[in-house]
């Protein structure tokens, strides 16, 4: 199993609910975010450049699972790893912990799509590369 991809997301005032935790869609939010922070650092290229040169990853299904609420203050450690590359697709595993304390695990299937078109397309070669390396055993 190859080793995940990590990155670091603080809660911010905004992001939390009444209850003084994470408001969940501000956590599936975390997940695109990681993704981000996953091009920039892993891939080498930032995804807005990545955006811009036509290729795009849509979410088609995303599932996550809420273990233990996160607070204003808490910094999320996200580990982001490829649970599998298809031609055209790709599923993103995350898993989010405050403290070594596990808060979250997600799954986001995304499809390739070439932006002007919206149409589906293949994983272009250099991304491959670069997603294999985080692929899970």
């Amino acid at each position: 199993m190859s080793r995940p991809f990590r990155t670091r997301l603080l809660v911010r005032f905004g992001d939390i609910d009444a209850a003084g935790i994470a408001y969940y869609p501000q956590l599936v939010n975390f997940l695109h975010e990681a993704f981000e922070d996953f091009f920039t650092a892993h891939v080498g290229r930032p995804y807005p450049e990545v955006f811009r040169d036509g290729v795009g990853f849509p979410t088609k299904k995303v599932e996550m699972e809420f273990l233990s609420p996160a607070r204003y203050g808490d910094w999320i450690d996200i580990d982001v790893s490829i649970e599998k590359l298809g031609r055209t697709s790709v599923i993103v595993h995350y898993e989010g912990s405050v403290a070594g304390r596990p808060v979250f695990r997600a799954r986001n299937v995304a499809v390739v799509v070439d932006m002007k078109t919206f149409r589906p397309m293949p994983l272009p070669h250099e991304l491959r590369e670069k997603f294999e390396t985080v692929l899970k055993g």
